[in-house]
């Protein structure tokens, strides 16, 4: 009889033990999901703030485009002059910091649309109309930059609208 409430004994306190032990575990595994959730949420965030700072880079790189389009064409205003102005302007549109991983191939797109005005500047001092010598490196220009909006998750926008 000694012996049966001995096992009995043993048989509910491993049980006792296997309950806390699960409890135990459970609490840690509830400790665990928030430290996932605040990792996604701060992905998130990062993901946003990059977004963010992508768009507000090419809103102001679009305004420098536009004033040069504007003064590539005005009466009395020197074409290699409008296209050196774009060169100056446009690297002193710096790029964000959350854009480093980036820097490689928006730097690659400024200097394609340097390029692009170069070429272009060439062409209407010339006198010619037809600009399809410079299209080439306005389409590397719109092909660069349309791969950084995907990489970042983000729809390019109609880039040849920007342009006149």
């Amino acid at each position: 009889m000694k012996k049966l409430s001995f096992l009995l004994s043993a048989a509910v306190l491993t049980l006792m033990l296997g309950a806390c032990s699960n409890e135990e575990a459970s609490k840690g595994e509830e400790k665990e999901e928030p430290a996932a959730e605040a990792t996604e949420t701060e992905a998130a965030d990062e993901a946003k703030e990059v977004r963010s700072a992508l768009l507000n880079y090419q809103g102001e790189v679009t305004k420098v485009i536009r004033n040069t389009d504007a003064n590539l064409t005005a009466e009395g205003q020197d074409p290699a002059e409008a296209a050196a102005a774009f060169e100056k302007e446009a690297k002193a549109v710096s790029v964000p910091e959350e854009l480093t991983d980036y820097t490689k191939d928006i730097e690659a797109a400024v200097d394609s649309l340097s390029q692009y005005y170069a070429k272009k500047a060439e062409l209407v001092k010339a006198g010619s109309e037809d600009m399809a010598e410079a299209e080439p490196f306005k389409k590397e220009y719109i092909n660069s930059m349309t791969k950084v909006f995907k990489e970042v998750e983000l729809s390019a926008p109609a880039f040849n609208s920007v342009f006149q």
